[in-house]
């Protein structure tokens, strides 16, 4: 009786190239996997400092848009008293200017 390898002799460097490539290949899809988690982990840090910088940013932004809403505010305020003001001044040109014709007419 022969031994079961005796046969298989000749197949024993195609096992061994097949083991080697099932050993790279392996190895490469382990590489790939902690590579890809690494790169997700990188993802997520960069997802959250961005988020961090929005969130600042809108912060500052809405703080821009307070203060120029107050200024704006002010400056409406102000706005309306010199209408007001003008008005007046118009009106009192106006008496005074009706004012002078009255005395033009009554000095004819």
């Amino acid at each position: 009786m022969t031994p079961f390898w005796s046969g298989h002799m000749d197949q024993l460097p195609a096992l061994g190239i097949s083991g080697a490539l099932v050993l790279v290949i392996a190895y490469l899809l382990a590489s790939n996997f902690r590579d890809r988690v690494q790169h997700e982990r990188a993802l997520a840090m960069h997802d959250a400092e961005h988020a961090t910088e929005l969130a600042q940013a809108r912060a500052a932004h809405d703080a821009d848009l307070a203060g120029l809403r107050a200024r704006v505010a002010v400056l409406e305020r102000r706005l309306g008293e010199l209408e007001t003001e003008l008005d007046k001044e118009r009106r009192r040109r106006r008496a005074a200017e009706d004012a002078a014709a009255q005395a033009r007419r009554t000095q004819q």
